[in-house]
């Protein structure tokens, strides 16, 4: 059947110049090409001024000056003039992608949607397409010198798992969307700006055969390796230069971007109207969440002899799962505008809020959705499945899911369905939709300090039915909600602060207003109080949920007070050693990436690599001794496979840390580390499982009336273990220190201290090498 047949209709009465470069976009625009031609300028100017020294050197040898200045100059200025070269003409191959390749031939229903939709917006047709399983689509493409004039052909990547969550009006948007970006005029200035990033990234980064020559020389005799040491400095000179002023045309592009990628969703808008890619962008983050459930079930399953045969189906239930545990009805579900005009209507929040993977560096979704809707575009959306586009889609989706397994085990795997693989997953009694996602991914004992300091703050004396039927009301969903959105805007705002994210255009926005980065951490602070309010709300719904089931259990006798209250001990226990351990385990990762952040490690990254190896030592030694005196319910023990807790917990007793094993020790250490915090969590999961399941079934007998049994024994926790409260994690370093942030050029002063001096050793080796003419 033909690919047109599936091609949703696009929207009538379009505005002409909706699409349209408005004036931002074209000043953007010159703003970049001014700075990437000056860049290029310099680039070539300083190239063809090493070229130049070098060749008159050389006549002047020629012509019979051959003392050693000479020699030296025109052999240093060769060097040079081919580092700068060869950086010119390197090529970045984009590489497979992975996934399947598909042709016109296999798939006609695919190409014939794609190209008419690139005849639609006036875009090149995609020379390759490749089916991937993520939640993505993208452009790629090879790029060398010759890109700076010639465009290259443009490579699709169509993942399955976002063809899974969107209708064909959708998959349609999303689509136009990447196609919309090479229909743009100022393409050619982002192409362009990219090739120039590729070859200064080849000059920074890359160490090839000039580098080993140049290592080489320094490792001679001192008489000669001074040469190897003058041109090591030299060439960091350059590079540190050169980079140092393309940043200048990265912060124009980035203000481009930002404008490219909200005309680029216009060009969406036109054929699809207003509302698909929006409902997109929604789904999207469901999806992407979904996926990564798959992903770890599938590990799971993979690991007990079974396959699931069709991931994506696993990825749909996934959503479906989520949903009901969260009781949040919209999720992955694009919310209905209700009785609010559909111009009006705003799926997204004006708080920062991440972009799905595919679009991280994209604009924040409430400013594309504003953008989207600005001129509002009516249109229904096409509700067909997606998969209608592809000839076989079931056979495709079992290729692609085939993939995810070892090619010479795969037929040893028992294959199941995915629906009883995800409820195999979120069958547990903590994941009930009635507790609203109370524990879903979330500690009720971890900010307690202790276990009696959390009955303490309980404000029950009593408990009846009716309080136990009303623990969990409609508003906890409402607060848990709200406390993951502030802390995806207290991890953005801290990434943004950092520097580890770069906002989309140079400009922070936060809540419908534009930041300064001085204003960070007042809004940090603004975000954390607001936090605070909540966490205490939830602080104090998590004591009484714990003491108004023990008080349940009391009037049922049976032993039910004391296991429960055993349980509570063993959950906080292994909680607060599970944080310790991975306390630790950071600030040792933490500290490794700073002090090799710049391929060197000094005399004092060594000192104090070692005073964190021994405080990790120190630490994990005390979590060992406390970890096997641990006592584990029967129950429990059944439940985990545990036999004899403390011969079988992975206790840190490797050797002492010193000055020649410390290297071997923090690979060695961390990874002893991982292995205890995974024993941990083994049973803090069942510790969980078995209070709410009990706390359940006592509620229930409390209800009715009814006789119970006697309840298991109790096992035991140690007094006294290592607690660590939510914010009292060790302070990592997000910034390096100052020789550090001196060579890679991090923030405003190292920088402009960094410029300086390579301004200086690359003028005063021109200056030199002009002095011998």
């Amino acid at each position: 059947m033909s690919g047109i047949t599936h091609y949703p209709p696009s929207p009538q009465n379009v505005p002409e110049n909706l699409t349209q470069a408005r004036a931002s976009y074209k000043r953007q625009a010159w703003l970049a090409m001014a700075g990437l031609l000056a860049f290029i300028v310099v680039y070539l100017a300083l190239t063809a001024c090493f070229a130049y020294i070098a060749y008159n050197n050389f006549l002047r040898i020629q012509s019979g000056e051959t003392d050693l200045f000479h020699l030296l100059v025109t052999g240093m200025s060769a060097l040079l003039t081919v580092f700068l070269l060869k950086s010119l003409f390197t090529k970045r191959r984009s590489g497979n992608p992975g996934g399947v390749e598909v042709t016109a031939e296999e798939e006609p229903a695919l190409f014939d949607f794609l190209h008419q939709l690139a005849d639609e917006i006036g875009a090149p047709k995609p020379h390759r397409v490749f089916i991937t399983p993520e939640v993505n689509a993208a452009v790629f493409y090879d790029l060398s010198l010759m890109n700076l004039v010639f465009p290259s052909k443009k490579n699709l990547i169509i993942g399955l798992g976002l063809v899974n969550v969107l209708n064909l009006g959708e998959l349609k948007a999303v689509l136009a969307h990447e196609f919309g970006h090479f229909a743009q005029g100022a393409m050619a200035v982002g192409r362009w700006v990219y090739v120039a990033q590729q070859i200064i990234a080849h000059m920074v980064a890359t160490r090839d055969w000039l580098d080993t020559v140049v290592r080489f020389i320094s490792r001679i005799d001192i008489r000669v390796a001074w040469i190897g040491w003058i041109l090591a400095l030299i060439i960091w000179s350059i590079r540190s230069l050169m980079d140092t002023l393309f940043s200048v045309v990265i912060i124009a592009e980035r203000a481009l971007s930002r404008e490219m990628e909200f005309n680029a969703d216009l060009v969406a808008v036109s054929v699809t109207g207003s509302d698909a890619l929006v409902n997109a962008l929604h789904k999207l983050q469901a999806a992407d969440e979904a996926w990564q459930t798959t992903l770890d079930v599938m590990g799971q399953e993979a690991g007990n002899g079974k396959r699931i045969g069709d991931l994506f189906d696993a990825q749909l239930e996934a959503v479906t799962t989520i949903r009901r545990v969260l009781d949040d009805d919209t999720y992955g579900v694009a919310p209905e505008p209700g009785d609010t005009q559909a111009s009006e209507h705003r799926v997204f929040s004006e708080q920062t809020a991440m972009p799905p993977q595919m679009w991280s560096t994209h604009p924040a979704n409430r400013d594309r959705e504003d953008n989207a809707k600005d001129v509002y575009v009516a249109a229904d959306i096409d509700s067909r499945s997606a998969w209608l586009v592809f000839r076989d889609a079931p056979a495709l989706r079992e290729q692609i899911s085939l993939g995810f397994y070892n090619a010479e085990k795969v037929n040893e795997l028992e294959t199941v369905p995915a629906e009883d693989a995800m409820t195999r997953r979120f069958n547990k009694a903590s994941l009930s939709s009635q507790f609203r996602g109370t524990y879903l991914s979330r500690s009720p004992v971890r900010n307690f300090a202790s276990v009696t300091e959390m009955l303490d703050c309980a404000q029950l004396s009593t408990s009846d039915s009716d309080t136990l039927s009303a623990l969990y009301p409609a508003s906890i969903a409402d607060q848990l909600e709200q406390a993951r959105s502030l802390d995806a805007e207290r991890h953005t705002l801290e990434a943004l602060a950092s520097g580890a994210l770069k906002p989309s255009g140079g400009v922070i926005r936060h809540r419908g207003e534009e930041l300064d980065k001085s204003d960070i951490p007042d809004a940090i602070e603004q975000v954390g109080q607001e936090r605070k309010v909540i966490a205490e709300s939830l602080k104090l719904h998590d004591a009484n949920c714990r003491q108004a089931h023990l008080l349940a259990a009391q009037s049922l006798d049976g032993g039910w007070h004391d296991y429960l209250l055993s349980l509570i001990h063993l959950l906080h226990c292994s909680e607060h050693l599970t944080a310790v351990v991975n306390n630790e385990q950071s600030l040792l990762t933490n500290t490794w990436q700073v002090i090799t952040a710049d391929g060197q490690i000094g005399h004092f990254e060594k000192k104090r690599m070692l005073k964190v190896c021994r405080q990790a030592q120190e630490a994990m030694r005390e979590v060992s001794s406390f970890a096997t005196q641990i006592v584990l319910p029967a129950t429990i023990a059944e439940q985990t496979g545990i036999n004899d807790w403390a011969t079988q917990f992975p206790t840190f007793d490797i050797d002492d840390v010193n000055k020649k094993n410390w290297p071997d020790w923090c690979r060695v250490g961390s990874q002893m580390m991982g292995d205890m915090s995974h024993a941990l969590s083994i049973v803090r999961s069942a510790a969980l499982e078995e209070l709410i399941s009990r706390e359940t079934d006592i509620a229930n007998h409390h209800a009715q009336g009814a006789d119970v049994d006697a309840a298991p024994h109790a096992g035991s926790t140690p007094n006294g273990y290592p607690v660590l409260l939510p914010g009292k994690e060790h302070v990592l370093q997000r910034k390096l220190d100052l020789w550090n942030r001196f060579q890679l050029a991090h923030g405003a002063g190292p920088t402009m201290v960094r410029l300086f001096v390579s301004l200086t050793i690359v003028g005063g080796t021109i200056y030199s090498g002009v002095l011998g003419f």
